[in-house]
């Protein structure tokens, strides 16, 4: 009796394939959201499709999550693509938000009003983690490594054979080759910018962040179901209740504060404190978070000036990431991720002629977002003349 083939980073059934030098259609550099529903995608289609993907590492810490959520709308995109919804048992409802944002008061808005309803609060490593496990039930294999190199190779002596990639891992095991490559590393971009693709940048924004235990003041309450955001001098602030029972609390501001504040980390809790709607929020006191837990990541607005070439294509935040502020980045990386599997299916058919479209779209893509970015920017800006953050900010895009 022969024994099923595994893959042998995690022993997760395969397809045959040679021990060394594995072929596979398409590899996907990245396992998290937009990687994994490439990999689903592709492996519903038939094609053998890889996740290379090694988990979370320090190396990730541009990629740094921070309480996010997902709209409503979401819910279409996991009955069209035949993913199941988030787990409940393991995600919060997200019913609605306060903001002060164009003016000093608190308004709301209530999702249930939606005619998509609540979106969920994730717990962001589960959430990755059934993406990836629906997966690998569809048929994709997983190598938990990084890809740390990528070259092309004759696949083949064959004058009208297209050559693969060789691919190499920080595992240092046997390389794969592959027919096609998608890049879903997130910001670092990895495999695109090896392939000749520069980063734009729309600003520097970045989020000082840490997750507080909440003991007093309404975020205290299980059953708060709000996202807050509010506008202050030096930037603004976003805080949510997670599924865990802690409090995230982020303030997006500029390089020059948040460097000023990662030098003395007193002053973040001193900024939430001067925040008034966020202080009565989460509390007066210090909540008991550690000063050490105070952390940063880079939270502005980035793309590739180039989304894929000949055998390769970006999805996700490696194509294009968004400022927070404009609450698409999840549900845009989900449908990068379906977008860029069904335009490589096609490919590895014999028609090329999606992957120009999807670059095409992208791009509307992004020009649509700074515009909408932009002018939100500008509501709040007039509050604070004279502001650092705000000055840059009041005719953007």
């Amino acid at each position: 009796m022969s024994a099923t083939p595994t893959d042998a980073a995690d022993g997760h059934p395969t397809r045959p394939a040679a021990p060394a030098g594995r072929v596979v259609d398409v590899l996907i550099a990245g396992g998290g959201p937009a990687g994994a529903v490439a990999a689903h995608a592709l492996a519903m289609a038939g094609r053998r499709a890889m996740i290379a993907d090694p988990g979370r590492t320090h190396a990730d810490a541009n990629d740094t999550k921070i309480g996010e959520a997902l709209p409503g709308a979401a819910a279409g995109f996991f009955r069209a693509a035949g993913l199941p919804p988030p787990d409940p048992e393991r995600h919060t409802r997200v019913r609605g938000s306060w903001s002060a944002w164009a003016t000093a008061e608190l308004e709301a808005t209530d999702f249930l009003r939606s005619p998509d309803g609540p979106g969920w609060r994730l717990d962001r490593p589960a959430f990755d983690a059934a993406l990836r496990q629906a997966a690998i039930d569809a048929g994709a294999g997983r190598r938990r490594a990084r890809v740390v190199a990528v070259r092309r190779e004759s696949g083949d002596t064959a004058p009208d054979v297209a050559p693969l990639w060789r691919v190499d891992f920080s595992d240092r095991g046997p390389p794969v080759r592959a027919r096609w490559l998608i890049d879903a590393t997130g910001r670092r971009a990895a495999l695109a910018r090896q392939l000749g693709a520069g980063r734009l940048r729309d600003d520097r924004l970045i989020a000082i962040f840490a997750r507080i235990s909440v003991t007093d003041g309404p975020m205290a309450d299980p059953g708060f179901d709000r996202t807050v955001i509010e506008a202050v001098p030096e930037g603004w602030w976003y805080a949510a209740r997670l599924p865990s029972g802690a409090v995230m609390a982020a303030l997006h501001t500029s390089p020059a504060t948040a460097a000023r504040i990662l030098a003395d980390r007193p002053r973040w809790h001193a900024a939430r404190l001067a925040a008034p709607h966020l202080a009565r929020l989460t509390g007066h006191a210090d909540a008991g978070a550690a000063l050490d837990q105070v952390a940063a990541c880079d939270a502005g607005g980035t793309a590739l000036d180039l989304l894929a070439g000949p055998g390769w294509i970006a999805a996700g935040d490696a194509a294009q990431a968004y400022d927070p502020l404009s609450a698409q980045g999840l549900l845009s990386a989900l449908h990068a991720g379906r977008q860029a599997a069904r335009a490589v299916d096609a490919a590895l058919g014999g028609d090329s002629s999606a992957i120009p479209q999807v670059v095409t779209a992208q791009a509307h893509l992004r020009a649509v977002y700074r515009g909408r970015l932009a002018a939100y920017y500008a509501q709040a800006a007039g509050r604070f003349p004279g502001a650092e953050f705000w000055m840059g900010r009041a005719g953007q895009g």
